[in-house]
């Protein structure tokens, strides 16, 4: 048992502070002594104690009502009720409004280091509780994030599995969400939102998983009712990452990354700055790569035609100022991975 504990006796019998006090500093412990709540209270702002023994009859106040402003004051200190009038009731809204003790007058003064020790190992046993804890909760974390970085490579080989049957989109993603995170850092986004502006481009296509391979792979033109198909991708791709938590963040960018800055794209027709960020920003990477890339259509442009196509279509497809952001970047020698 710890005999250098800081004590604080309350009690309104001034002999019992006086004999009690004594026999708790020959055995080492610091004690302070309160004949009243006022006392108490100023005593408690002015030291700092670690167990405070309160007498529940102090005239104006219940020693239960004390110790429940005194624990506002000081949520560390604990405390143990002593009363001569004990009984069931009292000793249970006792330990109900946070004593850790009750003791019954007259008592020894084995009887006070008995509950001395007790204070002692109860804050023990709560120390290993929240080391306990954390440490579970740290794990269940490191899980929780093995999982997820798990869950996102699963889904990120599907939606890579899709390139391979698209012409010319192979490595596609993988381009957009470099570019996307280049945008990022210019505009000061933090590690995660780095991290999830990443995930969200390498998913933005997973949704094209259920369209044909006939479609996907069609060398011509596709027709009205193809493209119609086509263009549900982003709302199939939301639909099959939304139960899972860990993309919640994603799915806005991905659902609507098709949305115009002039409110004519799809699938929900937004404008401006209602479409996500995360979605302006992968409109833009995404438009980029795919001018840079051979479709059946039209054969890949070089980079200058490609930012022309942007600036051309800024304020239209692509918010002009993200449009101004990426070319900075371009600019500055930066490209995809």
């Amino acid at each position: 048992m710890a005999l250098d504990a800081r004590i604080l006796l309350v009690d309104d019998e001034v002999r019992l502070l006086e004999t009690l006090s004594m026999a708790l500093e020959d055995m080492g412990c610091y004690v302070r002594t309160a004949p009243g709540p006022d006392e108490a209270m100023r005593r408690a702002r002015e030291e700092t104690f670690q167990i405070a023994f309160v007498d529940n009859f102090l005239g104006p106040m219940r020693g239960v009502d004390l110790m429940q402003h005194m624990a506002q004051q000081d949520p560390a200190l604990d405390f143990v009720i002593m009363t001569a009038n004990p009984d069931i009731d009292l000793a249970v809204e006792a330990l109900k409004t946070g004593a850790s003790d009750f003791i019954r007058k007259p008592f020894r003064i084995e009887e006070i280091l008995r509950s001395i020790d007790y204070v002692y190992r109860k804050k023990e046993l709560e120390r290993r509780r929240r080391e306990l804890m954390t440490g579970l909760e740290r794990k269940v974390k490191e899980k929780t994030e093995e999982l997820k970085h798990t869950c996102l490579s699963v889904l990120v080989s599907l939606s890579g599995a899709v390139e391979t049957k698209e012409f010319g989109t192979y490595g596609h993603s993988g381009r957009v969400s470099d570019y996307c995170c280049l945008i990022a850092r210019r505009l000061d986004f933090d590690e995660l939102g780095i991290e999830n502006i990443r995930a969200a481009a390498l998913l933005h296509d997973i949704g094209k998983i259920v369209i044909g391979d006939a479609i996907l792979g069609k060398k011509g033109r596709l027709s009205d009712e193809e493209i119609n198909i086509v263009r549900r991708h982003s709302r199939k791709g939301a639909e099959i990452l939304r139960p899972f938590k860990q993309c919640e963040a994603l799915l806005p960018g991905i659902l609507h990354h098709h949305e115009n800055y002039d409110g004519s794209g799809y699938p929900a027709g937004l404008a401006g700055n209602a479409i996500p960020l995360f979605a302006r920003i992968i409109a833009v990477a995404d438009a980029y790569d795919s001018i840079l890339s051979s479709r059946p259509c039209r054969s890949a442009a070089g980079q200058t035609t490609a930012t022309a196509e942007l600036m051309a279509h800024a304020g239209r497809r692509f918010d002009p100022r993200l449009v101004k952001v990426f070319v900075q970047v371009l600019q500055a020698g930066h490209s995809a991975a």
